[in-house]
């Protein structure tokens, strides 16, 4: 029984480190192909896109969130990609999300789909991952009014 809850444990472990890598590496190849028209191409949108309907489908609200940082840092490094529907999604998660955090971050997220090139310095090489991101824009969504 104690092998069986250090196992489980390990696991949790492992599971967290790896995602945290995965969506470090992730944020820094958007930021990288950021620059250039040529990485622009060799970028499969519609897959990136299909992978993260999957993510926001999820039962698991730290991967709908995260997934929503990433949707949000990715739209504002491509703000002419069309990517609607990511942008349809986020109307569904806005207003029927599992929780109150993803229908918020969602909010947040229809706001840079919205108007990316506004969010442009929010990603001036600050955020290796969404998480961040998504705070800041509310921080400044809503005291510069």
């Amino acid at each position: 029984m104690n092998t069986t809850r250090v196992l489980v444990i390990g696991l949790a472990f492992t599971a967290t480190a790896a995602t945290q890598a995965q969506d470090i590496a992730s944020a820094t190849m958007i930021k990288r192909s950021l620059a250039t028209e040529e990485s622009r191409r060799t970028l499969n949108f519609p897959r990136v896109e299909a992978n993260y309907l999957l993510n926001l489908h999820s039962d698991i609200p730290g991967v709908v969130e995260s997934a929503l940082g990433h949707i949000t840092l990715m739209r504002i490094a491509y703000p002419k990609q069309d990517l609607r529907l990511l942008h349809e999604k986020l109307y569904d998660l806005a207003s029927q999300g599992a929780t109150l955090s993803i229908r918020y971050k969602a909010f947040i997220a229809m706001q840079v789909f919205a108007n990316p090139v506004a969010f442009k310095e929010s990603i001036a090489g600050r955020h290796a991952s969404g998480d961040g991101l998504l705070e800041e824009i509310a921080v400044q969504q809503f005291t510069e009014r």
